[in-house]
């Protein structure tokens, strides 16, 4: 433990330190310069232009235009370092806002937000992820204020789909064998819900996944529509299976040190502002699921899109087989979120 907390020090002060403004600024850990001025270091994980930029700025000048004396100055594209160095630098109170993935680094429950199959439907998913009183959302709001992060809003991004070199068999039939080896996250879970669906899985992270597919290491990979076309997935992978695995989520958060020291009405702009981008990026999430459809088949891809009652069928087929198997990874939360959504 204290050799990963000194490394996530050593990587905050290298990620911050270095960039203009961050090391000549004189500010505290709120933001706050001596001239009284506030200048907020904003970090996301996707480039310049994507959707997560786009709100990005929506939210920073939505902010500023009704905060007296607040800068943001927002870092796309992993500036300040990847989601789990970004989420200890705020832990810290080293920058200010984040717009990106959770890491469960630290709290290996916050998985539970990508748990298989919670989700099937954008109305199942605004229920369990939404900030007013989803589940999901308040668990993971409750988990990161133990480490020093208030949790402002979630954005949806994509329900999670399987794509693969060849053919997958028995595609229709959730337990039947697929005679294909596709990557997973490293996570229990996610191995677990490979292997009961009828695929080998070779558990490895994103950033190796493209090599693997190169080479035959692995036939497929298990992911998001999105995320996919950003990784250029769809240049190897010429089969789309939009099976609906999991639901993805980015979410916006805020150092917990800079949050204390609004004041009422502030906290109050803030959370309006996150509301409001939480319900576009809702709508947004919706129409993109068609988009990126729309260009994976431009490039040549085929997509399988199933009806209801497949999407059905794996979705009870692995809340019976592999729920059981994975609650122990979700801490006290899973045994209520799970008895919630089998009682719906």
């Amino acid at each position: 433990m204290r050799k990963r907390v000194l490394s996530a020090i050593f990587a905050c002060v290298f990620a911050v330190g270095l960039l203009a403004g961050c090391a000549n600024s004189g500010q505290n850990a709120s933001g706050e310069t001596k001239s009284g001025k506030r200048i907020w270091k904003f970090a996301h994980t996707r480039a310049e232009g994507t959707d997560n930029d786009k709100l990005a700025n929506e939210f920073a000048d939505k902010l500023t235009s009704q905060m007296d004396n607040l800068q943001i100055n927002i870092y796309p594209n992993n500036q300040l370092g990847d989601y789990t160095v970004v989420q200890e630098c705020a832990g810290m109170g080293e920058i200010q806002l984040m717009l990106g993935s959770m890491s469960p680094s630290v709290n290996s429950t916050l998985s539970v937000q990508i748990a298989p199959y919670l989700a099937t439907s954008w109305d199942e998913a605004m229920a369990l992820y939404n900030s007013n009183d989803g589940m999901v959302y308040q668990y993971v709001s409750s988990q990161l204020k133990k480490e020093n992060i208030n949790l402002l809003t979630v954005i949806p991004k994509y329900f999670g789909a399987i794509m693969t070199t060849k053919p997958a068999k028995n595609i229709e039939t959730p337990g039947a064998k697929k005679g294909l080896k596709i990557r997973v996250p490293q996570q229990k879970a996610f191995e677990e819900f490979g292997t009961a669906i009828g695929f080998s899985t070779t558990p490895l992270p994103t950033s190796d996944t493209f090599t693997a597919l190169q080479t035959g290491v692995v036939d497929g990979v298990s992911g998001g529509g999105a995320e996919q076309y950003w990784n250029d997935y769809g240049e190897l992978c010429k089969y789309l299976y939009c099976t609906k695995t999991h639901m993805e989520c980015h979410w916006i958060y805020m150092s917990m040190d800079a949050w204390k020291t609004l004041s009422a009405e502030e906290k109050q702009i803030v959370q309006k502002s996150a509301k409001e981008i939480e319900d576009e990026a809702f709508k947004l999430a919706k129409s993109n699921e068609k988009k990126y459809i729309k260009l994976f088949k431009e490039k040549g891809v085929e997509v399988y899109e199933p009806g209801d009652k497949v999407i059905d069928d794996y979705r009870d087929y692995v809340r019976k087989k592999v729920w059981p198997k994975i609650g122990s990874e979700y801490g006290s939360v899973w045994g209520k979120l799970s008895k919630k959504i089998q009682n719906q």
